[in-house]
């Protein structure tokens, strides 16, 4: 979920699996010595943590929405008070939400946490929960870490949209240098389920865990990687289309139909 040239698209389309393995396995839910660093239960949208992002269509990936602050809201899911980027269809304009806490809220080496529902996004959704670094650097060289993303093409065709997670860490000196370590698998059960879920970073010197529902899913080795020891700040968006989905064309979306809205919720992120 970034801005970046036709050659990204390309690259995270075709991307290998990493060459590492991970053995699943169970994570505590806290670990007592975990110290709360920033917690938000969004029981208000806080502008001293968030920032509602503002693009036109087309502005990244291939991505059909355009990205308004009309769109991003706090509001009640039940009893809960949560955050909530609404996707929208009017005709032949999409229009949907993004945040992020660049230059608010960063941190480094931590562990972070949200718990989120999801729409379905077989059809063409693509929601995420990722960080970027928060430095004066372009991308990528600013580094990227994608905790969670849903709605790839390839899960859609083998028709495990609703269990096939994908993360990834994007880095290099340049557009043209870019390099990637891409991870996709699927969850034993269903992430669409109308329940919310847990997406996490444990994050240190040496290694990039991400785990769903307390599961660990992925490792990445940043040991001797110079792009991930700097902070990082938190974004949470809900695409439509894009190269990700492999719907570039609004004719041939079938996830939003006109007039219909689809929501994304963040109960809360806690950083430990």
């Amino acid at each position: 979920m970034k801005k970046v040239a036709l050659v990204l698209f390309l690259s995270v389309c075709f991307a290998q699996q990493s060459c590492s393995s991970d053995s699943i396995g169970t994570e505590p839910e806290e670990n007592p010595q975990d110290i709360l660093f920033f917690k938000d239960d969004f029981n208000f949208f806080d502008e001293k943590v968030w920032t509602k992002e503002t693009h036109e269509p087309g502005w990244t990936n291939q991505e059909l929405q355009a990205y308004d602050a009309a769109h991003v809201s706090v509001g009640k899911d039940g009893n809960k008070s949560v955050l909530i980027l609404t996707a929208e269809r009017k005709g032949n304009k999409i229009y949907s939400g993004r945040v992020n806490s660049k230059g608010k809220k960063s941190f480094k080496y931590r562990k972070i946490k949200a718990s989120i529902k999801l729409p379905q996004t077989n059809g063409g959704l693509w929601p995420a929960f990722w960080l970027m670094g928060d430095n004066d650097k372009e991308w990528p060289a600013c580094g990227e870490i994608d905790i969670m993303e849903m709605g790839e093409q390839s899960g859609m065709a083998a028709g495990d949209s609703e269990k096939q997670v994908n993360t990834a860490i994007h880095y290099g000196p340049s557009v043209a240098a870019h390099e990637q370590q891409y991870y996709k698998a699927n969850v034993a059960n269903s992430l669409q389920d109308g329940n919310y879920h847990t997406y996490s970073l444990d994050w240190d010197e040496n290694s990039l865990t991400i785990s769903v529902d307390n599961v660990k899913f992925h490792t990445f080795d940043i040991s001797s990687n110079t792009y991930f020891h700097d902070n990082f700040y938190i974004l949470f968006n809900l695409a439509v289309g894009g190269a990700f989905t492999g719907i570039t064309d609004i004719n041939k979306l079938t996830g939003l139909k006109d007039g219909e809205k689809v929501k994304m919720y963040i109960d809360w992120v806690k950083i430990l």
